[in-house]
């Protein structure tokens, strides 16, 4: 996902967790989709690309990862992820969405929505977390949401700080007939900041940029 390769276990079989960076994309096409799917663009945005994100307003932002998995024989499917965050105020709120496209049925594991602070010269500090438990998916079933197309999980604390904030969005998961985990890449809906302000906190770079 996004030009990056996870690796969960090595030629001989060993648990390993690595990193590469893929310089080919793979191309899929993906499965036909109902009508019945066509309530946002999810289908049709960011189609083409690996990673992309996109800034609704001040207040709410997403970003969308076309990922395929697979292990020395190959790719073995491909799905979205989609994450959609919009303030209440100084509490950040997610939902969060996973996409079949093709392959076996994907079965999710632990998958968090991650609020950071950023620091500068050390590892960004965690302002909260929302665990997300997501349905499997399918041809038949292709999406899951958590909470719900239309509901929001929020963040396990407030806001109240000065400082300049982020999202980490992972995941790992199994898919049908395969014994190996796999690992979602992490994706950012972007940075903001002015969370100790009256009107709350306030996107400040969409897309998310390192």
């Amino acid at each position: 996902m996004g030009g990056t390769l996870r690796v969960t276990e090595d030629s001989s079989g060993q648990p390993t967790d690595a990193a590469y960076v893929v310089t080919e994309d793979v191309t899929v096409t993906p499965a036909p989709r109902t009508a019945a799917l066509a309530k946002n663009d999810y289908d049709s945005w960011c189609e083409n690309g690996t990673i992309c994100g996109r800034k609704i307003n001040d207040y709410t932002a997403e970003v969308k990862g076309n990922g395929a998995y697979g292990d020395s024989k190959g790719v073995i499917g491909t799905f979205d992820a989609v994450y959609r965050q919009s303030f209440d105020g100084n509490l950040p709120r997610w939902r969060t969405l996973i996409d079949w496209d093709s392959g076996p049925e994907i079965n999710p594991g632990i998958w968090r929505n991650n609020c950071r602070v950023n620091l500068a010269g050390r590892p960004d500090d965690y302002c909260g977390k929302n665990e997300v438990n997501l349905a499997s998916v399918n041809a038949k079933a292709p999406r899951s949401w958590w909470p719900s197309g239309e509901r929001w999980a929020y963040n396990d604390q407030r806001l109240t700080g000065s400082g300049n904030y982020h999202d980490d969005h992972e995941g790992e998961f199994t898919a049908f007939g395969y014994r190996q985990l796999f690992k979602a890449g992490v994706l950012h809906t972007g940075r903001w900041a002015k969370c100790n302000s009256r009107t709350g906190c306030q996107y400040y770079q969409v897309p998310w940029k390192p």
